[in-house]
């Protein structure tokens, strides 16, 4: 009896595993790789499209490179729908090599990417004009009997360049007008 009672349990927990097992691996789907770069003030980026997973089922990620382990800190962002694993900034000391990563149990190969300097914006300080000048851009107008002249056309924008452009086009004296030049500094028409 105690075989028969000892036999049965060990069925139903049997049984039990296999279905939670099952359950939870249907939960997630394939994990795909999308991108990997490095990005000042976190280190190495790898980014995965996946649905279905949890923090707990990427918590043990890791990645081999370099002939060593190194980890990551991996998180799900279930909204948009990936996982996104970061490295420490020195595995750019490896950079082109292949690395192999290891995240929920799946396998990626992956080129570890290099530092890249982030780009200076230059900002161009604003245009100012000394009196009597005025901002606006130099503009070839097309006579109605062939021919054309250049003038200088004020505005503070190249929009308003061009509207006030196309408000001298008269279709007689002037039938059209070229494209507009840069902004600068110029003598508005008397």
């Amino acid at each position: 009896m105690k075989k028969a009672l000892s036999l049965g349990m060990a069925v139903i927990i049997l049984i039990s595993a296999l279905w939670v097992s099952v359950g939870s691996a249907g939960a997630a789907g394939i994990i795909k790789y999308v991108d990997g770069r490095f990005v000042w003030g976190k280190g190495v980026v790898f980014v995965f499209e996946a649905s279905g997973y949890r923090n707990k089922d990427v918590k043990d990620a890791s990645i081999f490179v370099g002939s060593n382990f190194h980890d990551l800190y991996c998180t799900v962002d279930k909204e948009k729908e990936n996982i996104v694993c970061v490295g420490r900034g020195s595995l750019t000391e490896y950079a082109g090599q292949t690395g192999v990563i290891y995240l929920a149990g799946q396998i990626f190969y992956v080129t570890i990417p290099d530092r890249v300097m982030p780009q200076e914006t230059v900002v161009e300080p604003p245009l100012i004009c000394q009196e009597p000048e005025v901002l606006g851009a130099s503009v070839v107008f097309y006579y109605g009997f062939g021919g054309s002249t250049t003038e200088f056309v004020p505005g503070d924008t190249l929009d308003e360049v061009k509207a006030l452009a196309d408000s001298w086009v008269d279709g007689e004296f002037w039938v059209s007008h070229g494209p507009i030049n840069q902004l600068e500094c110029g003598m508005p028409p008397q």
